[in-house]
């Protein structure tokens, strides 16, 4: 994937208490749950990536760390995150 391109998909928790569960996002927060909620959009920024509730372009939140937790936050700078690709449904 080439720096600066996007696509979508879903965040899923790898984790010893949550392991198996996905990122819910609705409000901002990110919680487990035991279902696909929606789509969060990645961009390649070649050593990271950013994740986005939405995208850039239709008023999107980008994923920060606040308080020590994963949050998706209006107008904040995105967090640098690094992405496994995995196929586990």
């Amino acid at each position: 994937m080439g720096e600066g391109r996007a696509l979508g998909g879903h965040l899923q928790v790898t984790c010893r208490t949550e392991n198996g569960t996905w990122i819910d996002s609705t409000d901002g927060w990110m919680k487990p749950k035991s279902t696909k909620g929606d789509p969060v959009s990645f961009y390649d920024m070649g050593d990271w990536y950013e994740i986005w509730q939405g995208t850039r372009d239709n008023g999107g939140k980008p994923l920060v760390i606040h308080n020590n937790a994963l949050r998706f936050v209006k107008d904040a700078s995105p967090a640098k995150s690094n992405v496994l690709e995995g196929t586990q449904s």
